[in-house]
């Protein structure tokens, strides 16, 4: 269930910040990348449908069997029209490193500051980086980049 938590001081200035970062002009130096993913799984059906006939619509059952899962991970830089899809068996903290790795130096290797704008996801945070690059490679890697998370909306 989804609620609005106590509008605190932290939430102000986290909604501020981001606002701020949303409202500067589009620069190829300093790209504002918003980052998220998406779970899809692959499902298939357990009996075949009954096709459609000239005076009925094309039958499906409820029932369908699962063919795995998959992941997308996209990035959108809003301002310059762009976006950057990767699909990935997983979710987790080594594959989100990996596709932010990759946008910073492939897409995004020129750029001076790339700001990104994720949520709050337990595999968005900067610990995540230093759990999988370990500090050093991290410091040269993902060094020119800035993470904003959008703010909490938890009740409390």
């Amino acid at each position: 269930m989804w609620c609005i938590g106590v509008l605190s001081e932290e939430y102000r200035h986290r909604m501020y910040a981001l606002l701020e970062l949303y409202a500067r002009p589009l620069s190829a130096a300093e790209p504002v990348i918003c980052i998220d993913e998406k779970s899809l799984q692959f499902i298939g059906h357990s009996r075949e449908p009954l096709p459609m006939t000239e005076s009925a619509p094309a039958k499906h059952d409820y029932e369908y069997r699962r063919n795995g899962t998959t992941n997308l991970f996209v990035a959108v830089e809003p301002k310059a029209g762009q976006r950057i899809v990767s699909v990935t068996e997983r979710r987790g903290k080594i594959d989100f490193v990996a596709f932010v790795s990759g946008l910073l130096t492939g897409a995004y290797a020129k750029a001076r500051r790339v700001h990104l704008v994720v949520d709050n996801l337990n595999t968005h945070f900067r610990k995540c980086f230093d759990d999988v690059l370990e500090y050093a490679p991290r410091r040269s890697s993902c060094g020119g980049s800035n993470s904003t998370t959008r703010p909490s909306m938890r009740a409390g």
